[in-house]
């Protein structure tokens, strides 16, 4: 309770600084406009205008690069404090002016502004910054709230919270405030470094680090060391003017070396988790680090550290940085990753399809300028970057809202996806072809404004079209499709001469075609309509193909049934396949109602004997009732594991052969002698599960007739064959008469199992000399596949 208490009053504590720290630097932003004007010192002490922000005060009252400052309110400009610690003249009253023309100039500052702020200055400097804040403070309290008991959530708060603090400290850091340049100067170099340890902690669930904690020691130690060199700059007047350009280039290095940092760690660990389950994870965040900071760095950082103008102002920049707290806090809150991929798939698309756009663009926009502007490349590099990134975002949007609004306005077109819908779901019934053709025309005559459907069959062999009709359009159309015949495709649509053809079907010489006929709108068929057209054409032949096998089947099946003294083994192991299956259910019913029912009726029976004084006599039948449904519970499950062996595939035959003597020699008087060689490949399930029926038809066999006391069986792999041979020594019987006898139908059902994995089974019998049978089985069948699919 202690610890809590203590973790709920900081982040109190916490949470009354920030909205101090947020209400002092609104204070500052709106009270003072900035002049937007950066000095340096030449050799002879002189203070020169190195760099007037465009649109700024400075600008506007005419200051412009290499004019020289003389004065600051009336004063040496040595005296101004701010001319003297950080080259700014920012709260200047007025300022005395040399141009470089040789006219000196006063300017006042408070005349010509008076206090107030453009709506650009207030727009990039309170606003934005300001919304920014607002968005991570607000994604910092929903995280709170959700995992304030986890550390790196913790951790992604202090990186969420320092980025927007950071990004709305600016604004006063630029006009010379004392806490807007501390928090610059501390926080913002800390922001990488606190990504880096949010990845450490958040990592280690997955059983990896992001970076070495040596190496990220190392680097707080240095930002803790320019954080405190900075504070005593800012806060004190004992360091000279030279220390502060120091510090101004170790920071802009140190916050450009953390992002370089987190980038080669990202990549690094992307590469090295590229094909595990990490991969989807580390290529989420680099991308999310790229899109957030690049801009930032390319266009603000390094043209600052090198002396230049920025490219475009810091606000607009500083906008890729929403992508962090909805990617990160996803990560965090979420248990599945969103399909990155996917994603970039999209974005490589949409800025391959904005860079022809902004460069037209850009182009025209800069010729319709009457006269050439200052800067011109960096104007035009602003103007394009802001347009091919502007098109690019709408072609995002728009993907959204046509997912979202499209199918309201458009209703015509979602109608098509409705009867897909339908039409798979009337295709699931159909087992006859008029019954597809029917279906087809329905849909069809539904959607599309057509008065003629028909469906026609190409006879390539015959070089004939079947159709019903002999008018100029049908024949005229029919030899066209004997000239195009040779190149149709299932599911393709082709252009006819009186409308379009669907290709629903072909089969060896034969290709069936729905021709259907011009629109009675006279217009033709648009792009949401053929690709309704030709999904339907891809379900209506994948249908129709299944009616083609499954009426191939009939065929074959009744062929078969014909033979007087054969019958395929497919035919064969497709009756028992049929056969096991429907034992399945059977043992799955039986199971899960009967035997469940005599559980049931077992305890309650059991119940009430325990429960309820009972006569002795009453007790006794009782009792006998209960050993009675134990005997039917038994032998329920008996049948059950007859019908349908457990775990046969994973047992392996040998241990399922040894299960099924178990419980032979419990129920019967003989012996058996089971001999079985370790075996060298694995058999299929369905050999598994011929073997074991015909062991158990076999032990069954003895036990009804066969009057034996050893049953000897030998179970052997032999250069790919199976040998199975049984042995008794039993009464014997006459082999001959075997056929003929309905007491040795489980033999003559053995010849069949035998016959379906194309064995051969031999039969070895005496009167009074017991029975033998071989049987040998290939480990691989050799039958062929017929055209249609099936084996024969």
């Amino acid at each position: 309770m202690k610890t809590i208490a203590i973790k709920t009053s900081a982040a109190i504590l916490s949470l009354i600084i920030l909205i101090w720290i947020v209400i002092y630097l609104t204070v500052v932003i709106v009270k003072v406009p900035t002049i937007g004007v950066d000095l340096y010192k030449d050799r002879s002490g002189h203070y020169i205008v190195a760099n007037v922000d465009q649109g700024s005060r400075a600008d506007f009252l005419g200051i412009r690069n290499n004019d020289l400052i003389l004065k600051v309110n009336n004063e040496d400009v040595n005296e101004f404090k701010n001319v003297r610690k950080y080259a700014y003249i920012e709260g200047a009253d007025s300022v005395f002016v040399k141009h470089q023309d040789g006219r000196e100039q006063l300017i006042d500052f408070k005349s010509h502004w008076s206090g107030n702020h453009s709506n650009w200055d207030l727009l990039i400097q309170l606003y934005t910054p300001g919304a920014s804040l607002f968005v991570f403070s607000a994604f910092s309290v929903f995280l709170y709230g959700k995992r304030k008991n986890d550390k790196a959530a913790l951790l992604l708060i202090a990186f969420f919270l320092s980025i927007g603090l950071s990004y709305y400290s600016s604004s006063a850091s630029i006009r010379a405030d004392r806490i807007g340049l501390s928090i610059i100067y501390v926080v913002l170099p800390l922001i990488p470094l606190l990504f880096m340890s949010f990845m450490n902690v958040y990592l280690a669930k997955y059983g990896t680090t992001f970076v070495n904690k040596r190496l990220l020691n190392a680097l707080y130690f240095v930002v803790f060391v320019l954080g405190s060199v900075s504070l005593f700059y800012i806060w004190t007047d004992r360091l000279p003017f030279q220390i502060y350009e120091y510090m101004k280039m170790t920071h802009s290095g140190i916050i450009l070396l953390g992002n370089v940092i987190c980038v080669y760690f990202l990549i690094h660990r992307y590469i090295e988790h590229h094909r595990t389950k990490l991969n989807s994870l580390f290529k989420i965040t680099l991308t999310a680090h790229l899109v957030a900071f690049t801009p930032f760095t390319f266009m603000n950082l390094l043209p600052l550290m090198t002396g230049n103008q920025q490219f475009v102002p810091a606000a607009f920049t500083a906008l890729f940085l929403f992508v962090l707290p909805v990617v990160y806090l996803y990560l965090l809150t979420s248990n599945q990753l969103f399909d990155i991929d996917f994603i970039l798939t999209r974005f490589k698309y949409y800025t391959s399809l904005s860079l022809v756009p902004a460069v037209l663009i850009t182009i025209f926009s800069l010729a319709l300028m009457i006269e050439q502007p200052k800067n011109f490349w960096m104007r035009s590099f602003q103007l394009f970057a802001i347009t091919y990134i502007g098109i690019t975002l709408f072609l995002y949007a728009k993907e959204l809202i046509d997912h979202r609004f499209r199918p309201r306005m458009f209703k015509a077109m979602y109608s098509y996806q409705d009867s897909l819908d339908r039409f798979s779901r009337k295709i699931a019934r159909i087992m006859k072809k008029t019954d597809l053709q029917i279906a087809l025309r329905q849909e069809i005559n539904e959607l599309l404004p057509v008065n003629h459907i028909e469906f026609v069959q190409i006879d390539q062999t015959e070089g004939i079209v079947h159709a019903s009709g002999k008018t100029a359009e049908e024949e005229r159309t029919i030899a066209f499709l004997l000239q195009v015949a040779d190149i149709l495709e299932v599911g393709e649509l082709v252009d006819l001469p009186y409308g379009i053809g669907l290709v629903i079907g072909k089969q060896r010489a034969g290709i069936h075609v729905v021709w259907i006929g011009p629109k009675t709108n006279h217009t033709r068929f648009n792009s949401d309509e053929l690709r309704w057209l030709k999904t339907m054409a891809n379900y209506a032949s994948i249908v129709f193909e299944n009616l083609y096998l499954i009426e191939g089947l009939i065929d074959d099946l009744k062929s078969e049934v014909q033979k007087e003294h054969t019958t395929s083994p497919w035919l064969l192991r497709l009756l028992f396949n049929l056969s096991e299956n429907e034992r399945r259910k059977l043992a799955a019913d039986l199971h899960d109602s009967a035997l469940q029912d005599q559980l049931l009726w077992y305890r309650k029976l059991e119940s009430v004997i325990m429960d309820h004084p009972i006569s002795d006599k009453l007790s006794r039948e009782l009792e006998e009732i209960k050993e009675g449904l134990l005997d039917v519970i038994h032998q329920i499950r008996e049948t059950c594991n007859e019908l349908r062996p457990p775990l046969l595939k994973e047992m392996g035959v040998v241990e399922a052969i040894e299960s099924i003597i178990e419980h032979a020699q419990m129920r019967n008087n003989f012996a058996v002698d089971f001999r079985a060689k370790p075996f060298v490949g694995e058999l299929s399930e369905e050999q598994i599960t011929v073997i074991y029926r015909i062991v158990q038809e076999l032990l069954r066999n003895a036990a009804k007739h066969a009057n034996a006391n050893l049953v000897t069986l030998e179970l052997d792999q032999r250069k790919g064959f199976l040998y199975l041979n049984y042995k008794d020594d039993g009464i014997g019987m006459d082999v001959n008469s075997m056929e003929a006898s309905f007491d040795h139908m489980g033999l003559s059902g053995i010849k069949e199992r035998v016959a379906s994995l194309e064995g051969e089974i031999t039969f070895r019998s005496e009167k009074g000399k017991g029975l033998e049978i071989t049987i040998v089985m290939p480990e691989t069948m050799t039958a062929v596949r017929s055209e249609r699919g099936l084996r024969a």
